[in-house]
């Protein structure tokens, strides 16, 4: 073996395809999901204010912290030589009924797909949420890339993808911007309300010794922001009536500074409203790219 093999990310395999994570239970106190709401500096009252009737909301993307603590395969030998080379590339979550303050939530995920693609192997982990009842509330699709990685013989598929919503004629030219800004300490905000930890977040030696030119924000902070911008500017500031939300992670975020959330088009089909939008990072970036809120017109 070269060196330089030896320190690429190598041959990945597909034996894993298929393979369960561990289940992980969250019960959705007020401690938690207020948390959340905090976590990504979402001020709707209907999230801390546990005297409102019918209690509190539950923000859609407490979902990502409870696939964050399902992540884990145990009993599985982590390749620490591709580790190095992964990407987070998008998500898609699909949200089968809101999540409710008070249910306590069982999270597994599956490695559903792996596939050869040209910047290297893309995989999918798919996350199911089951309340107590058994019935199903969300679902995360979480898709991550390996950079320079080959793929050991054939795509392997036990699920496939679903497709995303398509939109009509789209000008590129913002219909609604919003300006969301970034704190100074929103990393670590973030990192303990949302209780997603990684240092690149949160401590500048670890960022810096990872290639970053210093911490920036999680991009599951940067998506959770967006959809409170695209909540309160198309849906009534009622995050119960979101059905899904899919993007793709592009551009950094850094710490104080501003990102712009920008609807691009607005439609509704079949009683379901579709919005199209992206974030851009104080450089004019995209931080978010092909963002796609769906949700109920009206509850």
């Amino acid at each position: 073996m070269s060196k330089h093999e030896e320190t690429g990310p190598g041959v990945i395999t597909t034996d894993d395809v298929g393979l369960l994570s561990i289940a992980r239970t969250t019960l959705l106190d007020s401690r938690t999901t207020m948390a959340y709401a905090a976590a990504i500096n979402d001020d709707n009252p209907a999230y801390f204010d546990d005297l409102r009737p019918g209690g509190l909301s539950v923000h859609p993307c407490i979902a990502f912290s409870l696939q964050w603590a399902s992540r884990f395969r145990p009993d599985q030998k982590p390749n620490l030589r591709a580790a190095a080379y992964g990407v987070h590339a998008s998500t898609d979550l699909r949200i089968h009924r809101p999540f409710k303050a008070g249910e306590a939530i069982t999270t597994q995920g599956q490695m559903v797909q792996k596939r050869q693609l040209r910047p290297g192997v893309y995989n999918v982990d798919r996350y199911r949420m089951t309340a107590s009842d058994g019935s199903l509330v969300a679902e995360l699709d979480y898709n991550g890339i390996i950079r320079g990685a080959t793929l050991a013989g054939p795509d392997a598929s036990v699920a496939e993808e679903p497709t995303q919503p398509p939109f009509g004629a789209v000008s590129g030219e913002a219909i609604w911007q919003t300006d969301v800004v970034i704190g100074l300490h929103a990393g670590q905000q973030y990192t303990e309300c949302a209780n997603i930890y990684n240092p690149i977040h949160t401590e500048p030696s670890v960022a810096k010794a990872a290639g970053l030119p210093e911490i920036i924000l999680h991009g599951s902070a940067t998506k959770a922001m967006a959809l409170t911008a695209v909540i309160n500017q198309c849906f009534d500031a009622d995050a119960s009536r979101i059905t899904r939300l899919c993007g793709q992670l592009r551009g950094m975020v850094l710490m104080n500074t501003t990102i712009t959330v920008e609807g691009l088009a607005e439609e509704v089909v079949d009683g379901e409203k579709r919005v199209l939008f992206r974030a851009l990072n104080d450089q004019g970036q995209p931080a978010i790219s092909n963002g796609i809120v769906c949700g109920r017109v009206s509850n």
